[in-house]
């Protein structure tokens, strides 16, 4: 630097100093927004999985679930038949729809799949428990259970049930 001021040759310097600076800002506060939205997203996934789980298991207690059937095809859907009706699940990779009303997962790389597992457990001469994930995956792993919709049902077996004892996706 000369005594008479600043040189065009480091204004310049300075110049693109400051712009790599404000560069790499702008890319850090986007990340940051990404981030946040990818928690947003998958907070509002589990909301949505939460409230479906909370509406199946009611309509089991308060419609008396009586058995269930599940088909595989191009999506997979499992008809729960009540005391006087019937309802669909129905399984598609970014959607799941109960009572004609459809959750859509919002998440990054988040998908259903497609083969949900079943079991029926004898629990007693009385007693069965019925259970049934279905896998939320994450860029096709499935790396939190916690993710999971899980149902689960106990009944009276000298009740009238229509239930598959084991179920294996095609």
């Amino acid at each position: 630097m000369n005594k008479k001021g600043v040189t065009i040759l480091e204004l310049l310097i300075s110049i693109t100093l400051i712009s790599i600076v404000i560069l790499l800002l702008i890319k850090v506060i986007f990340s940051l927004d990404k981030i946040n939205n990818d928690k947003t997203y998958a907070s509002n996934d589990e909301i949505s999985r939460t409230e479906l789980i909370k509406n199946i298991e009611s309509d089991f207690l308060k419609l008396k679930l009586e058995g269930l059937e599940i088909r595989k095809e191009e999506n997979t859907t499992i008809k729960f038949y009540y005391e006087n009706a019937y309802k669909e699940l129905k399984i598609a990779k970014n959607k799941i729809t109960y009572n004609n009303e459809t959750k859509t997962l919002e998440s990054s790389g988040a998908t259903y799949d497609l083969c949900p597992s079943y079991e029926y457990i004898s629990l007693d001469d009385n007693y069965y428990l019925i259970k049934i994930n279905i896998p939320v995956l994450i860029n096709n792993e499935n790396t939190r259970v916690e993710d999971d919709i899980n149902l689960t049902y106990i009944g009276l077996k000298k009740e009238n049930n229509n239930y598959p004892l084991n179920y294996v996706c095609p």
